[in-house]
């Protein structure tokens, strides 16, 4: 799969927002000034120059990409953290600079199979580019493919979208949609525990022989996921990781 070759646009915020109540994650629009369109695949990420010393942060980009005309980004954030704090202090008409797109954590068709499975693992702001790849595949490539998504966070508190990948699940019959929560409250009656538990009895007697699996998260889940994976017959060479620092 070739990939356009980054370069450096200017773009300007359209709006910013918290997606839970206890501020953990922001959600930032932009728009594209100059140029005003760009091209990327659904899992490539942007660096921001987040001062002017030229340091920057990268994130993910969480929308799909039949907007050519600008990106969503989702942040974690972290106290005192700088890429955080530049975020956070942003207000819509605020400009940035951007080097996009970049990254390889992609869905390549020609990789695929006929008989193919996709699996997307994720944990916290990870989230990110599997939103990105499977509203694609979904809404705007209408794959057929079977998909799951195991999507892991610490409690109700945390959780965002989870509307809309309900309503991805009810609307397309082969996307099925599976929270998992570390610490949930008496109330939670999906899966508990952590993503590598949710998979290892969901998949102990049918497997994942046939299967990508799209891995996105803090270092050591994606290398537990991917260990597990591997042991439940992904081929090393269909296992993709995105690793959240």
């Amino acid at each position: 799969m070739e990939f356009p070759k980054p370069q450096k646009y200017t773009a300007r915020v359209s709006d910013s927002y918290y997606v839970t109540d206890n501020r953990h994650f922001l959600l930032v629009k932009f728009e594209l000034t100059s140029p005003d369109r760009f091209e990327f695949s659904a899992g490539q990420y942007v660096s921001i120059r987040i001062d002017e010393a030229g340091n920057r942060r990268s994130y993910s980009i969480a929308s799909s990409p039949d907007d050519t005309h600008g990106f969503t980004i989702l942040a974690e954030m972290i106290p005192a953290g700088v890429g955080s704090s530049f975020l956070a202090a942003l207000v819509p008409g605020d400009g940035v600079e951007v080097l996009a797109p970049l990254g390889r954590f992609v869905v390549d068709s020609t990789q695929l199979l006929p008989d193919s499975k996709l699996l997307f693992v994720a944990t916290g702001s990870g989230i990110a580019p599997a939103y990105s790849m499977i509203n694609d595949l979904l809404v705007n490539k209408h794959e057929t493919r079977p998909m799951r998504l195991h999507w892991g966070m610490r409690g109700e508190e945390n959780l965002f979208w989870f509307d809309n990948f309900m309503r991805l699940a009810e609307e397309h019959a082969n996307f099925v949609f599976d929270p998992v929560l570390s610490h949930p409250s008496e109330d939670w009656d999906l899966c508990t525990g952590h993503v590598q538990d949710c998979l290892s009895r969901d998949f102990a007697e049918e497997r994942l022989v046939g299967w990508h699996a799209y891995i996105c998260g803090n270092p050591n889940m994606v290398e537990e996921v991917s260990a597990l994976v591997l042991s439940l017959g992904v081929q090393q060479d269909a296992i993709h990781t995105e690793k959240f620092s």
